[in-house]
């Protein structure tokens, strides 16, 4: 307890617009997580690391949060988004100091406000809050799956997040058919940054896209990862796309040479300005 009110206390020294920045301890996250890293620093103890990145942090207007990792004795400024998963114990914890808003949110510091993005988790079905549908222009639909997939060998056993994802299942589908979901809503003109957790396990699995297609032109392909990733969650850490009210967003798996070809994405999010 001692060292949340410190925190408090010292980030009150600083302030924005005849406003106090406040900072509050949010989670433990994995040192490995840099989905929202602005930048890196390294210190001899715990108190020069708070002396480090919390002026730092008060003095970027891009900066909402900073983690203090004392196991490997960093701390690194944030971008500012509430983790929703707290990573990979074994890589290591740091712990999360943030402008207060719920999950799902970010502060902006200009409008002193919580916004909202967009996500898409998978938990409901119908998933109204979700930006992402299935396409009619593809081979096959994408599947919603708590739990292990219906193949060995391939394919996560658990949700990245939660107790559901979405994955293609690839036992009775011809080879390089495409599942693709979509966005259907109307973006503003200007950079949008999409994140989510990716598993592509085993033998013949193909191939997972992030493209963008304007009004009837051909899609192009802005983020591409093929092959075998091993049974892992993997974190995307970021692609930034360019869009406006003509342009949508596909998210793309084939399906490889036999049933070991399962493709499996969990809590897709995009955000309202550029990457890191």
């Amino acid at each position: 307890m001692y060292l949340f009110g410190f925190i408090i206390c010292f980030i009150k020294i600083a302030s924005l617009a005849n406003a106090c920045l406040e900072f509050k301890f949010s989670r433990e996250i994995s040192a490995s997580d840099s989905v929202q890293v602005i930048s890196n620093y390294t210190g001899s103890s715990k108190e020069e690391l708070f002396g480090l990145c919390v002026p730092r942090c008060s003095s970027d207007m891009a900066c909402n949060a900073f983690d203090i990792c004392v196991e490997n004795l960093q701390c690194r400024t944030i971008r500012g988004w509430t983790p929703i998963l707290p990573g990979n114990a074994s890589a290591g914890l740091c712990q999360r100091h943030q402008m207060e808003c719920d999950d799902g949110y970010y502060y902006n510091r200009e409008k002193e406000t919580c916004n909202s993005h967009e996500y898409c988790d998978f938990e409901d079905d119908p998933e109204s809050s979700c930006f992402l549908s299935e396409s009619t222009a593809d081979e096959f639909d994408w599947t919603r799956q708590t739990g292990s997939t219906t193949s060995v060998a391939t394919g996560p056993t658990s949700a990245a997040s939660g107790q559901y994802y979405k994955y293609i299942e690839t036992s009775a589908v011809v080879q390089h058919e495409r599942a693709i979901l979509e966005t259907t809503k109307t973006f503003q003109d200007k950079t949008y940054c999409l994140t989510m957790y990716y598993h592509m396990y085993g033998d013949t699995t193909e191939s997972l896209f992030i493209r963008t297609k304007k009004g009837n032109d051909a899609p192009i392909t802005r983020w591409q990862k093929s092959g075998n990733q091993g049974n892992s969650w993997y974190q995307l850490s970021g692609v930034n796309l360019t869009l406006d009210s003509q342009t949508k967003i596909l998210i793309e798996a084939t399906k490889g040479s036999s049933y070991t070809g399962d493709i499996a994405i969990d809590y897709v999010e995009l955000w309202p300005f550029a990457c890191p």
